[in-house]
């Protein structure tokens, strides 16, 4: 130890280093000064206080108050729009305007870029009642005049795009959910004159369309053609490898199951593709076979009710990719898809599609399904089961001259088995895209709002549902079936 202590004792004590020994001692001496708090990740105790409150603009822009409802800030603008704050970017306002200076009127084609926007423009003028906002710009877009005025009403302001998601015409619209007794009771039919050419009719049949996923079309005249007349009302025709129509019968050594007579299970069409049709028309030419009756059932409702009832299978429905495939040496397809898919990928929001088919599954051996794979397996089989049960399956033999129009990925559909040894069983069938119906229901919705949000569409109550069950379904299909 005097060896070690020896070389510091000859060293001048002011040059000793003592405070990496202080450092180290198991006391410390009191300090006038404040403690450093330690900082942490907590948003609240970081926050520093602050008094900073947003400054009104409007002087500095226009040189006057702005009207009431209206805060101008730097870069935005806040507006009281329907009882609620709604904040705007000056750049997104401009960006959004539709005046025919900045949209051609006959093509609906945009005259200037985003990027030509300057960074730094904002209002000159403001006039806003609660119902219409008229901007002029400091600094607008070189070329145009400084007389320009964007002109925004309150569902341009709110707008979400031309079919926002959750409109009445949208992917995430709200439906009307449906089970046996319910389809029974609103099964929509319109004749087939009317749906051509009565155009309250067709956009009735469309809002019914849109609402329950299903409709049917009578009094057809007997032609081959009428399944594309009937589908190019609403939209161009889908063509897929099956042709632009394609005819349902029995064939030998078929490449479809749907070409035999066999029973066809519960599925959906072409779901190995990117983009499967989103509507469906079958239209009956022949069907004097015994058997061959053709049933249909509201995915939407049995997925909702796996919702409310084992929130966990639904969750699981959600996250479960199956693999579907067409693999013939003319054609190979192939694709994956959750079985309940949701707006936005979320589980509580609405539902977009569900995507069933177990005809055509492929294997999953490659998908990451393994370790979950008791949980995926439990959640398919209560969708399976709930699919089949007889209260959620509508049942009816389509006649010669009838046409049924579902949505593809939200009705399933299925076939009873037939005898071909007497009889004979055509139809023909045609598909629409989602994105071309979608479009009809929206200018359907515009041309009339009033016959689109009057339907007169029938709510059931418990007798009503009583008496349905009470009622062969022979009986109430040929009740309805006069009614529109």
């Amino acid at each position: 130890m005097s060896r070690v202590l020896a070389p510091l004792v000859r060293l001048p004590w002011r040059r000793i280093p003592l405070r990496p020994f202080l450092a180290r001692r198991s006391y410390s001496t009191p300090s006038t000064k404040p403690v450093p708090q330690p900082k942490t990740d907590h948003p609240v105790v970081n926050r520093a206080p602050t008094t900073a409150v947003d400054i009104d603009y409007a002087q500095e822009y226009m040189g006057k108050p702005a009207p009431k409802g209206v805060k101008l800030m730097r870069g935005k603008m806040n507006v009281e729009l329907e009882g609620r704050i709604s904040m705007f970017k000056y750049m997104v306002l401009r960006d959004a305007c539709k005046c025919n200076l900045c949209v051609d009127e006959h093509s609906k084609q945009r005259k200037f870029r985003s990027t030509d926007i300057p960074p730094l423009i904002a209002p000159r003028d403001i006039k806003w009642d609660g119902k219409k906002l008229q901007i002029q710009w400091r600094s607008d877009i070189e070329g145009w005049s400084p007389d320009h005025v964007s002109k925004y009403d309150v569902e341009a302001l709110r707008d979400q795009g031309a079919n926002p998601p959750r409109w009445h015409t949208g992917t995430a619209r709200r439906r009307f959910l449906w089970d046996k007794w319910a389809m029974t009771a609103n099964q929509h039919w319109v004749s087939y004159e009317d749906y051509m050419n009565d155009e309250k009719a067709f956009s009735r049949a469309m809002r019914y369309l849109a609402l329950m996923g299903i409709i049917f079309v009578k009094d057809i005249p007997d032609s081959r053609e009428m399944v594309e007349k009937i589908a190019t009302r609403m939209g161009p025709l889908r063509n897929t490898f099956y042709g632009m129509t394609w005819d349902v019968r029995s064939v030998p050594q078929a490449k479809n199951v749907a070409y035999t007579n066999v029973s066809l299970g519960f599925h959906m069409d072409l779901m190995y593709m990117n983009e499967p049709p989103g509507f469906q028309l079958l239209h009956c030419l022949q069907n004097s076979c015994d058997g061959g009756e053709s049933l249909f059932v509201d995915s939407f409702h049995v997925a909702l009710n796996i919702r409310n009832k084992y929130p966990r299978y639904f969750e699981q429905l959600t996250r479960l990719l199956l693999n579907y495939e067409y693999n013939h040496k003319e054609h190979v397809y192939g694709n994956s898809w959750p079985v309940v898919e949701m707006e936005d990928g979320d589980p509580k929001k609405r539902i977009v599609h569900v995507n069933y088919s177990p005809p055509f599954q492929a294997p999953m051996i490659s998908n990451d399904v393994h370790k979950n794979w008791s949980e995926y397996r439990r959640a398919l089989k209560k969708f399976a089961v709930e699919t089949e049960r007889d209260r959620n399956v509508f049942q009816l033999k389509l006649n010669p001259g009838e046409c049924v129009i579902f949505e593809n990925r939200r009705v399933l559909h299925a076939r009873n088995k037939f005898n071909t040894d007497q009889g004979q069983r055509w139809l023909a069938g045609a598909y629409v895209d989602e994105d071309a119906v979608l479009s009809t229901f929206r200018t359907s919705r515009d041309a009339d709002p009033s016959v689109w949000y009057d339907s007169g569409f029938n709510k059931l109550t418990a007798r009503q549902v009583e008496l349905m069950k009470s009622t062969t379904s022979a009986e109430v299909t040929a009740e309805n079936k006069g009614t529109e």
